[in-house]
């Protein structure tokens, strides 16, 4: 009994979490526990003296070695469509990600040292307990990841989470799959 209030309360916690931009370090409809093992090293990206990085698009048919990576480690196109990417880049440092995703600032993963690969996918994807609707998916050196950025519904009381509202919206977009 003492197990079942416990996971309970883990499981009412985490839920909470979603709504500020939870990582969920699981792909989507994944039935193992979550698991990161150690992510390949990332090169890194050359950063401009001013202004935003040149990011290259990313071939969807050929991509490369690092970004066929990404691809395999955020699951898509085994259960995210390939056509549901929005966009993909290789960011020079994750602190970037607030100038193309809508982040509220606090999350953890923009203390990340080094570059981080994002994709924002533009549709629904399916969680153990609810359905993320545009969420990202990023791979770091070190970690890997789905976060919710946009409403999150829960398929067993219809309720509708909304993201809190970043402190600065998004002024850049992430370059769309190339061909």
């Amino acid at each position: 009994m003492k197990k079942l209030i416990a996971l309970s309360v883990l499981t009412v916690a985490l839920v909470g979490c979603v709504s500020a931009g939870a990582v969920v370090t699981e792909p989507p409809n994944s039935t193992t526990s979550p698991t990161n093992p150690p992510v390949a090293s990332l090169a890194p990206v050359a950063t401009p003296d001013s202004g935003a990085p040149s990011l290259a698009a990313v071939s969807a048919s050929h991509p490369g070695a690092e970004a066929a990576f990404v691809f395999a480690t955020c699951r898509i196109g085994e259960f995210v469509p390939i056509n549901e990417v929005a966009g993909m880049a290789k960011l020079p440092a994750a602190s970037d990600l607030t100038h193309y995703v809508p982040l509220t600032g606090r999350e953890p993963l923009l203390k990340e040292p080094g570059p981080v690969w994002v994709i924002q996918i533009k549709g629904d994807v399916p969680q153990r307990s609810a359905i993320w609707t545009n969420p990202i998916c990023f791979v770091t050196n070190s970690d890997f990841g789905y976060m919710g950025t946009g409403p999150i519904t829960n398929p067993a009381t219809g309720k509708t989470t909304q993201p809190e509202a970043p402190a600065v919206p998004p002024d850049r977009k992430l370059p769309p799959l190339a061909p």
